[in-house]
């Protein structure tokens, strides 16, 4: 028969597991979260704007050339308020005119309507004298009720046609079906309502025009749409 053995109870602690120390940190407040990802987008922003002024640097040179500010009708003269500058990279197959000549474009008629917002080219000037090259300028006296006079503005495009000439065989007439005419100036009707138009046409045509002119046998007619 056995004994049952006494039990010996456990020194004191030898059930205690002793455990390192940890440190405590408290977590870093949200508002200095905020704050570094506020810092760090600004400076991602500030990157991305360097690196676009980098690009269209290196995509050209870039000149200051002349657009209009406004519309100008064909044959106006072109004032300073109906210009801008702006500034465009260098591109081969534009040729605006250069902001430099600004004050030699002022003064000069629009050779064609010119729309706003749109470069100016030496192509759309006319001429010093209102012509471009290759035209020739002749005043055609029209008589009254020939050409709608009141109607008639510089720029308008218009044909001219020739009256046949009285007491003459049609063969005979050097007759002039139709030339095409730029309205340079429009006179002040005389007295007996005749009135002297100075037209733009082409140099081959001028001589024809001004022969019929000083027989008082041209008619203006004003084209649709000009």
């Amino acid at each position: 028969m056995t004994k049952n053995r006494p039990q010996v109870p456990s020194p004191p602690g030898a059930d205690t597991v002793v455990r390192p120390d940890i440190a405590i940190t408290d977590p870093e407040p949200p508002r200095r979260r905020r704050r570094s990802f506020m810092v760090i987008g600004a400076v991602m922003v500030l990157a991305g704007a360097v690196g676009f002024a980098g690009l269209m640097n290196a995509s050209g040179e870039r000149s200051d050339v002349l657009a209009l500010a406004r519309d100008v009708p064909s044959g106006e003269k072109i004032t300073e308020q109906d210009l801008r500058i702006v500034s465009l990279p260098d591109e081969p197959g534009l040729k605006p005119v250069a902001a430099a000549q600004k004050d030699t474009v002022v003064g000069r008629r629009a050779g064609a309507a010119l729309a706003e917002g749109s470069l100016l080219t030496a192509a759309q000037l006319a001429g010093r004298g209102g012509l471009k090259a290759g035209e020739a300028l002749v005043a055609v006296e029209v008589k009254r009720g020939m050409a709608p006079v009141d109607a008639l503005r510089p720029g308008d495009s218009v044909s001219l046609v020739t009256r046949p000439q009285e007491g003459a065989a049609v063969k005979e007439q050097t007759e002039l079906d139709e030339v095409a005419g730029r309205v340079a100036k429009v006179g002040v009707p005389a007295s007996s309502g005749d009135v002297v138009v100075q037209v733009a046409v082409a140099e081959g045509d001028s001589g024809l025009v001004a022969s019929d002119a000083s027989a008082g046998r041209v008619a203006i007619v004003l084209k649709r749409g000009s």
